[in-house]
Parts: structure tokens; C-alpha cells; sequence
């Protein structure tokens, strides 16, 4: 009897553990209901509005209400120290810059630049800049900024080509829109671009620059614009390495003209690299090069002594942009071995048909630039025709569209705004120079003479 009752228990605690394993699947804890998780509402934390924003939490950015109707002061809030982004930036120069004519007047001032994005100040070195631009009014200046009035350290400004500490300022007195050097620059830099030449350099081996109010000792001077100097960094280059240089032709004589080899370096002003005789004499292989090299030597050796692609550039440059003032004086040429140079435009007011002073056009209706008696495009025309007609055929459909370029022209003159002209005006009554329209009239006039010259040489 026990051993029965000892096997019926043991059946039922078999059954009850069966029976729990196929019950279903609730719970205690799933039973249970689960307490909502508690978390602190968002507290919006709103900043004022101002001219460029409405009101901003500061924590998750939302915004509300409209901006402020404040107006903005040649594009400064007087309430709000906002900047308007559209406005260019601003330079004030604090100090003496009275009675300057003389390249080795050297002004010790301090300055603040302002812009949409930083405000930097310090001391800075100022000095005129230019030839004739010397005698206008309103003055060209070279800086040179540094972190304090010790002049010991040099402070690194980034306008958009990273910390540099020389800039030139550009006075445009010959050029009421402010627009020719530097647009015409840009169009240079971008034809170099196209063709792969001095990639590493800001523009391609041509200067660059953007608007700027200048103010001295507080007063509006006038509307400059802030320019790539003719300085290493233009290039890219190293001053430390005897083989970077940069010369510039001063004047039209004949070792300039390619005519002579010099003696010395009184027609070349080194601009980067050292003043001494081994740049004289990398100086003299290229001029004896061009003045006394066969026909077939010429053409076969040249890419030895000058860049072809960037000699062809800066030519057609030189024709299709009227350009007298650039065959021979203001060129650059610029080389990193000491061996190839490279030609590279350079002060380009005097262009698209207006006259040295800006108060007259040159008669370019028969389309034929004089080329200032230079034997290096005189040989040029002669022995490489057809390597120019084709290369002007191939920027004509790009760069050198007439659309294309009238485009550059009025988006860099519309990006100065209206009331900066209007006191730029009001500031410098006797400012000569023609309004872009004259631009478009040059290229009506001159662009299908040019296509039936270079047409003829294919």
C-alpha cells in the first residue's frame, strides 16, 4: 500500500511541474504594469532678435517672431554690432599716411579690419605702391601686418587665402567700377587653370583681390580693393630657394623688348628671389635666347626657356583684352628652377580699350595692337600661328565668350553695393574712367575682327 501511495505522489508532482511548463506565458512581472519613465519638458532659452536673426533658443535652435527693423549703417547695426554678410569688409588705419610719394616712405600705423566673419587688429607697415598712380590722389599702398607696434612678430591675416601678412591695396583711380585689374586677373587665372599651369598659386600665377572701405583716422577714404601682391606667396614660392624668382619688366627698353641682353638688372625689378648676379644671369639665358636663337631652334628649344601654353595665354590675353601696357612693362615672369619661366599679367587697368589715364580709348578699330616692338611676340606670331589661332579658337567657346566675360565683369561690379559707389563718388568727384557698357561695345567691336585674324592663321 505505501509503495502505491509512495508512485501516486510522485505521478502528481510530475503532473503539476508538466502542467506549469505548458501554462501560458504571463507573468508577475509582465502582470505588472510598467511606470511611464518621467523626463523634464525643454525649456526654451530665447536670445533677442537682431537686424540678421529673429528671436533663437540657444539650446536647440528654434526660432521666432521676425528680425529686428533696425537699419543697417554702411553695413553695421548701430544697435544690434550686426555685419551685414552682403557688405564688404572694412580697413581703418589709425596714424600719418599725409605727403607720401616715395616707394621708400615707409609709415608705421596701427589698423582693424572688420568683416562679416572676424575683426582683427594690430599694427601694420604701410607704403605707396605703383609708378604714375603715384601722382593721383587717392594713393595705392602696400601692408605688411603685424601683432603689435614691436613690429616682431607678423601677424597672418586669412582673407580667403589663408594667413598672409602683405596685401596690396588698390586705389583703381583710373577705373570708376573697380573692376578691370581684378576681373581681367580672374579670367587670366582661369585660363591658366584650364591648361594645368601653376596649379599650386592662389589665381594660377595671377593676382586676385575682392572690395574693401578703407577709413583713415575715422574718415571714409574711399573704396579699394584688397589685392594679391607681387609676392612670393602670389606664386607659392619659397624665398629661401635661389632658383624661385619673380621679375617684372619696369620699362620699355630693349633688354625688356627682348632686343638686348642686359648687363644688369636695371629694366627687371626683382620682385621674389635674390637681387644678385646669378638672376642676372638666368636673366641673360632667356633674353639671348629669344634675340639670337635660329627659327628652327626657336620653335624646337622653347618650352626650355618659356613655357609655350603659358606664353600663348598671357598673348592672346594681351590682343583679345587690349592690353598696351603689358607687352613688355608691368610683365611678369615667374620660375621655379631658374630655367623655364613663365609669363604672368600684372596691373591690368589699362585695359579693353581705355587709355592709361582713363579718360580716353584707344582706336582699336582695326584690331591691331601694337605690340611695343617686343621680339618675343614678334617671333612668336611668326613661328607658332597655328598653336595660337587654335588655342584662341578653344577659350573663344569658354572663357573668352563675350557672354562669359561681360558675366564676370557685372557680377564683380554688382557685388559692391550701391551706397559704397554713391560715397566713393561723392569722395573722389574727379575720378575718371567708363562704365562696363564700354566693355561690351570693345568686345561688339573687336571680337569678330579678331576671329577673322586668328581664323586666317589655322
Amino acid at each position: 500500500m505505501k509503495r502505491i501511495l509512495a508512485i501516486f505522489l510522485c505521478f502528481c508532482i510530475f503532473f503539476c511541474f508538466t502542467a506549469c511548463d505548458n501554462a501560458p506565458t504571463e507573468s508577475i512581472i509582465e502582470n505588472t504594469p510598467i511606470p511611464t519613465p518621467t523626463t523634464t519638458p525643454h525649456v526654451h532659452s530665447f536670445e533677442p532678435a537682431t537686424c540678421l536673426n529673429a528671436e533663437t533658443c540657444a539650446t536647440c535652435g528654434l526660432t521666432q517672431g521676425e528680425k529686428s527693423a533696425h537699419n543697417f549703417v554702411f553695413g553695421e547695426c548701430s544697435v544690434c554690432k550686426d555685419y551685414n554678410p552682403t557688405y564688404c569688409p572694412k580697413l581703418y588705419f589709425s596714424g600719418d599716411l599725409t605727403q607720401m610719394t616715395s616707394k621708400k616712405d615707409v609709415r608705421n600705423i596701427t589698423f582693424e579690419y572688420k568683416s562679416k566673419d572676424q575683426i582683427v587688429s594690430g599694427a601694420a607697415k604701410v607704403k605707396v605702391q605703383g609708378s604714375s598712380s603715384l601722382g593721383y590722389d587717392k594713393k595705392n599702398y602696400t601692408i605688411n601686418f603685424y601683432k603689435d607696434s614691436a613690429y616682431t612678430e607678423k601677424l597672418g591675416l586669412d582673407v580667403g587665402w589663408g594667413k598672409q601678412n602683405s596685401y596690396c591695396l588698390k586705389a583703381n583711380w583710373i577705373d570708376k567700377t573697380h573692376s578691370r585689374n581684378i576681373v581681367s586677373a580672374k579670367l587670366a587665372g582661369q585660363i591658366q587653370k584650364k591648361y594645368g599651369l601653376l596649379e599650386t598659386a592662389p589665381n594660377n600665377g595671377a593676382i586676385d583681390g575682392f572690395p574693401v572701405e578703407v577709413y583713415i583716422n575715422g574718415s571714409f577714404h574711399g573704396l579699394y580693393t584688397m589685392n594679391i601682391p607681387k609676392d612670393a606667396w602670389m606664386f607659392n614660392m619659397d624665398k629661401n630657394n635661389p632658383n624661385h624668382i619673380v621679375v617684372c619688366g619696369e620699362d620699355w627698353f630693349a633688354p625688356v623688348l627682348f632686343r638686348e641682353v642686359p648687363n644688369d638688372l636695371g629694366s627687371w625689378t626683382v620682385e621674389v628671389g635674390p637681387e644678385n648676379s646669378e638672376t642676372l644671369k638666368k636673366i641673360q639665358r632667356l633674353v639671348s635666347f629669344v634675340l639670337n636663337s635660329s627659327d628652327e631652334e626657336f620653335k624646337e628649344n622653347f618650352n626650355e626657356y618659356l613655357n609655350l601654353d603659358s606664353t600663348i595665354n598671357y598673348y592672346i590675353m594681351i590682343n583679345y583684352g587690349w592690353m598696351p601696357d603689358n607687352t613688355g612693362k608691368n610683365m611678369l615672369l615667374a620660375t621655379y628652377d631658374g630655367k623655364v619661366w613663365y609669363p604672368s599679367l600684372y596691373d591690368l587697368d589699362t585695359t579693353w580699350g581705355a587709355n592709361y589715364k582713363g579718360t580716353g580709348l584707344y582706336s582699336y578699330k582695326n584690331n591691331n595692337l601694337s605690340l611695343n616692338n617686343s621680339l618675343l611676340w614678334e617671333r612668336l606670331e611668326k613661328l607658332f600661328k597655328k598653336e595660337i589661332a587654335n588655342r584662341y579658337f578653344e577659350l573663344r567657346q569658354t572663357i573668352l565668350d563675350p557672354k562669359n566675360v561681360m558675366a564676370e565683369f557685372n557680377a564683380f561690379y554688382n557685388s559692391i553695393p550701391a551706397e559704397i559707389i554713391a560715397r566713393e563718388e561723392a569722395k573722389w568727384k574727379n575720378i575718371p574712367g567708363y562704365p562696363l557698357t564700354q566693355i561690351e561695345s570693345y568686345l561688339n567691336a573687336t571680337v569678330p575682327k579678331l576671329d577673322n585674324k586668328y581664323g586666317a592663321w589655322k
